[in-house]
């Protein structure tokens, strides 16, 4: 495994991080592992190297307590998304309590509240002061944050950003390169496009003739994603397909992952897996 500085947070992370969110959609269905599988994939991560494991969406409750308790080694990051400041300190004693630590690592906000919100932002520096949190992560999801960023790079007030960046959507390289220059953290969400279709379908989909209407067509999700059709189309549609190996029909999900992090700005991706195998496949090309 290969670890890079996490811009100037002292922290040096695993180039591949575990995403919370441990969920695989099928054709047509969703469907979550069941809790033995996670916490074989919580074992097998660290034993492959993997140090950055994330919270915020339920799964942490399956980490094993092998994992749990104080470590330099072993990072946590927890999606809090857009807290009130009332409500942020009870959130993040709720999960520190849950993987019996005294700080978060990285808190992860979405930047429209950060920059919205000055009680929250308060609220965030008196918790890193206490020493409950070490590092602030902006999540540019929305495309509204995502202008930000690719404009202006990332956020003064912020020790890193969660950008969307992968093989088909390369977009937000200038704001990478900016972060990098001013010693910020980058973390990348959606290296292997997302969970709104399946890797086949990704791989499978003639995307030069294929639509939105042929995505939500494809997806479990279906109608439900119109409201977000635009954004979650420029992660997931395109020609994930020239990634295969030669002699291969389709390409695997290791080199697309290994292709996010050839970019030397990039610290860390998180990637979301839903078998021991998919992690294995993801990982198969890191040294």
């Amino acid at each position: 495994m290969e670890y890079r500085e996490f811009g100037n947070t002292g922290m040096r992370l695993s180039v591949v991080g575990l995403g919370g969110l441990l969920a695989h959609y099928w054709e047509g269905e969703t469907a979550h592992p069941p809790p033995e599988e996670k916490r074989r994939i919580y074992l097998r991560a660290e034993e492959m190297g993997i140090n950055l494991f994330d919270m915020g969406y339920g799964d942490e409750v399956h980490i094993p307590d092998e994992l749990k308790g104080a470590s330099d080694e072993r990072h946590f990051s927890l999606k809090v998304g857009a807290p009130t400041a009332d409500d942020l300190e009870a959130t993040v004693d709720k999960h520190l309590a849950n993987v019996r630590r005294e700080a978060i690592d990285i808190l992860r906000v979405h930047h429209y509240a950060f920059v919205g919100d000055e009680a929250l932002r308060r609220r965030i520096e008196d918790l890193k002061g206490a020493g409950k949190i070490r590092a602030l992560c902006t999540i540019r999801h929305f495309e509204a944050d995502q202008k930000i960023y690719l404009e202006q790079g990332p956020e003064a007030g912020a020790d890193a950003d969660l950008v969307i960046y992968n093989y088909v959507c390369r977009g937000q390289e200038p704001g990478i390169a900016r972060a990098a220059e001013q010693g910020k953290g980058v973390l990348i969400m959606k290296a292997l496009g997302g969970q709104y279709l399946s890797w086949s379908h990704k791989n499978s989909t003639d995307w030069t003739t294929a639509t939105k209407e042929t995505l939500m067509q494809l997806s479990p999700l279906g109608e439900s994603m119109r409201g977000e059709i635009d954004l979650v189309y420029s992660f997931s549609a395109g020609p994930w397909k020239e990634l295969a190996q030669p002699g291969e029909q389709a390409a695997e999900t290791g080199p697309a992952v290994a292709w996010v992090l050839k970019n030397q700005n990039v610290n860390t991706a998180l990637v979301a897996v839903a078998s021991v195998e998919e992690l294995e496949m993801a990982l198969a090309l890191i040294e």
